[in-house]
């Protein structure tokens, strides 16, 4: 089977076609993570029913022994290999029977987080590319995305937030974020989360305030000392954030951002097996920050700060109907993370 692109993956899995083998393989983190979501989504394997495992640290054999292992109370188990660009040529060459020699009852889902094509380990890039071929896999490409992709992916997520956004928008998010799908993302949502939820029409004004804001020194100093757990330093700026007519919301736009890269850093390193440089690089951290950065972020664990998200959207939904204070909603949720 050709390698699908992403919009062939997505019409894939609303007819509700399982494939034995998946493979997500591209240098698009953010589209690697979102097939898996919605592979995951669809499959909906508990707890008991999955297993990761990391191709740097696992044999093949730890990985065919859990495909053998039968589903309980489910239809099919589901393994997820990360790091599949990492994976030693032995085990490559074990793995590619497999393709072959599928098990019914088992889903194995592969990613890949590099450009297949410069693969220089031969039994690596031949079991890449027998996956690809195999008529028992389904291969995604998760390539960096061409500029005119970017505005079709752009216009999508507006639209899946039932918010109409002119193509005047849509460039001046291309053209100060380029093709980053991930920090296309965060805009797309600082965006909707400005606005809020009854005005539809996004607006070049819009952006403006939203792209000059995230800009401001006061606003950064917020983000870095939230990632550094500074309760004393965070509430200051935060007073004086308030006193200078910063609009409740735009604050907490900062603060939800700043949880969410930690938050897709924590993924990428612990979950997806990726390297601290090539994480920055993904994330578009500063060299001269990125210590920092990854300092504090061991600071943090993932289950708090997917805690954080969900207390942060009952804050903006609070201070946006008037159900709470917005100084006190801005401080708890602080207060939360920093604690």
């Amino acid at each position: 089977m050709p390698i699908l692109k992403i919009q062939d993956f997505n019409k894939l899995v609303s007819s509700k076609i399982i494939s034995p083998v998946y493979l997500f393989v591209g240098e698009e983190f953010y589209l690697i993570d979102l097939c898996l979501s919605k592979i995951e989504q669809f499959l909906t394997a508990d707890d008991l029913n999955k297993e990761i495992f990391y191709a740097s640290e696992s044999s093949a054999e730890d990985i065919l022994n859990a495909l053998q292992t039968f589903p309980f109370l489910s239809e099919r188990k589901v393994i997820i290999v990360k790091g599949t660009n990492k994976i030693k040529a032995v085990d490559a060459e074990r793995l590619t029977g497999y393709l072959s020699n599928i098990i019914e009852t088992s889903c194995l889902i592969l990613l890949y987080s590099d450009n297949y094509k410069k693969e220089t380990v031969a039994k690596r890039k031949e079991f890449i590319n027998k996956c690809i071929a195999s008529k028992n896999c389904i291969a995604v490409d998760c390539r960096k995305q061409y500029e005119n992709e970017v505005k079709v992916f752009i216009k999508n997520e507006f639209d899946q937030r039932d918010k109409i956004v002119s193509h005047d928008v849509i460039s001046r998010i291309v053209n100060e974020n380029g093709t980053d799908l991930l920090n296309i993302s965060n805009e797309i949502e600082k965006l909707s989360l400005f606005v809020g939820k009854n005005k539809k029409d996004i607006t070049q004004n819009d952006f403006e305030k939203i792209s000059g804001y995230t800009k401001e020194v006061n606003i950064y100093s917020l983000s870095s000392n939230i990632e550094a757990k500074d309760l004393k330093k965070t509430i200051f700026i935060l007073e004086k954030l308030l006193s200078e007519g910063e609009e409740p919301v735009m604050i907490l736009s900062a603060i939800s951002s700043a949880v969410r890269k930690m938050l897709n850093a924590k993924s990428m390193i612990e979950e997806q097996g990726i390297s601290v440089d090539d994480t920055a690089s993904a994330l578009r951290i500063h060299s001269f920050y990125a210590g920092s950065f990854f300092a504090n972020l061991k600071k943090h664990n993932t289950k708090k700060l997917k805690i954080n998200l969900k207390t942060i959207l009952q804050a903006d939904i609070s201070i946006k109907t008037g159900n709470s204070d917005a100084t006190s909603a801005l401080e708890k949720n602080i207060l939360s993370i920093c604690n």
